[in-house]
């Protein structure tokens, strides 16, 4: 699953480079196509200026030889408006060549070329001679190669920037996009169906799991069932008749008999507590308690009520500490706490009285970040029964929680191994988290961290 993630991450940041990479060519084409535009415009404009410069300038040498050849006035309509005609074409060629040195010095020799040509229109007229006409048609041909060497080099600079390259290339690089935009279509339809299908598969089999599971809980709840009423019954008789057994035929039984007897009535009665204990825990399994706002200070009080013959036995002191209201299951958290403090009155030191210590504050996730990062940013109640027994090595702090897991035999310390994990399934009832740290011989601490709800 996570290869898989990683190649789809993958294929994805690759696509996007490539997008990004064919969208930026496509961009820069488009770009230098706007230019080159803007460039063609602007020869076109320069070359129909210097055309319409050109015309104004041969209608006025028609004008100027029809009244040389006619002396007809009429034909002077053109000459008499040059100036005027030519001034506004001239000084906007000027201003599309003023960024290029060359072709503004070409257009400065035009205008000097076309004053000295309407001198010299003026003066032929002035005289009515057509002595220089000669030298007018020498400087009329002088100014149209001026004219077609600013033409040129406006065709020059076209050709320069190669409008063919980018016009040719946009349409490769709109066809690439497409192209690859349909691979990409492609691919996702395909992975998206084979994950479809996978998904599908899992479902069928989530589906045939749950059918499985359910009919596993109902042969759990059969054996709960058997649990509680089935196998209490023989044991019930087994104590039933080795008390009679005892009470009536003790003074008939040598020691060792009686030695026997006494272990088959230990032995019944521990059975028929592991029996309890485990119907317990698959009680705390399968649910059921509805939630309730419990009071932790009376809930600890009862428990030390309830547990109040080993405290006096084993002459222990329990300090409880100003405890906060708890919204959770009110009898899983009397089994949880009773466990606890069972636990700390049966592994205390010889010879030692017990103390065990409870006590309440509210605090942040972080001492849960080796669990999941996310919870140092969720605010628990933790609450820390700290005793002063014979404690563990830290190595065992999480095998101590699993059921019927013991770390002492029954010679050494009497317990069944399913207290503990009584206190992790509660805590996993309530959203919450235990965790237990310890030295030997310096006693155990059980820090219990349950969910502040918000709002």
């Amino acid at each position: 699953m996570k290869r898989r993630l990683s190649f789809i991450t993958l294929a994805f940041v690759l696509s996007l480079v490539i997008t990004l990479s064919l969208s930026y060519l496509l961009y820069n084409s488009y770009v230098q196509s706007g230019a080159q535009n803007r460039r063609i415009e602007h020869a076109y404009k320069v070359v129909l200026q210097t055309s319409e410069l050109e015309n104004y300038i041969k209608e006025a040498e028609t004008a100027q030889r029809g009244f040389l050849l006619t002396r007809d006035s009429t034909f002077l309509q053109p000459y008499l408006s040059i100036r005027n005609d030519i001034k506004p074409g001239y000084d906007s060629l000027q201003r599309l060549t003023a960024d290029n040195n060359h072709q503004h010095q070409l257009v400065n020799q035009a205008g000097l070329l076309m004053n000295n040509l309407i001198d010299h229109f003026q003066h032929s007229v002035y005289l009515r001679s057509s002595a220089r006409l000669l030298e007018t048609r020498e400087a009329m041909d002088s100014l149209r190669n001026v004219f077609k060497a600013i033409q040129k080099e406006e065709m020059n600079l076209v050709k320069r920037y190669a409008v063919n390259k980018y016009e040719s290339a946009m349409p490769r690089y709109f066809a690439a996009i497409f192209l690859f935009a349909a691979l990409i279509i492609i691919i996702s339809f395909a992975v998206i169906l084979k994950e479809y299908r996978q998904r599908s598969r899992y479902q069928k089999e989530l589906e045939q799991k749950m059918i499985e599971v359910n009919a596993y809980t109902v042969e759990l709840e059969q054996i709960a069932f058997a649990t509680s009423h089935d196998l209490q019954e023989p044991l019930r008789r087994i104590r039933t008749f080795s008390d009679r057994l005892n009470w009536k035929y003790r003074d008939q039984l040598n020691e060792e008999g009686q030695m026997i007897l006494s272990r088959i009535d230990y032995s019944a009665r521990r059975m028929q507590g592991l029996l309890e204990d485990l119907m317990n825990f698959a009680n705390l399994v399968r649910g059921g308690e509805v939630l309730s706002v419990v009071n932790a200070d009376k809930l600890l009080q009862s428990v030390v009520e309830y547990l109040r013959q080993d405290i006096d036995i084993k002459k222990a002191t329990i300090h409880i500490g100003q405890m906060p209201t708890i919204t959770g299951f009110e009898k899983q958290l009397f089994m949880m706490f009773r466990a606890l403090i069972d636990n700390a009155l049966k592994f205390a030191k010889p010879g030692i009285p017990p103390v065990v210590t409870i006590q309440s504050v509210q605090t942040t996730g972080d001492e849960l970040v080796h669990i999941d990062k996310n919870l140092s940013k969720k605010v628990f109640i933790r609450i820390s029964i700290q005793d002063n027994g014979i404690g563990f090595s830290n190595e065992f702090n999480q095998k101590i929680f699993l059921i019927f897991q013991r770390l002492h035999t029954d010679a050494e310390y009497e317990g069944k191994g399913i207290g503990l994990a009584i206190v992790e399934r509660v805590m996993t009832n309530h959203n919450g988290y235990v965790l237990a740290s310890s030295q030997v011989d310096k006693g155990a601490l059980f820090n219990l961290y349950f969910p502040v709800q918000e709002g």
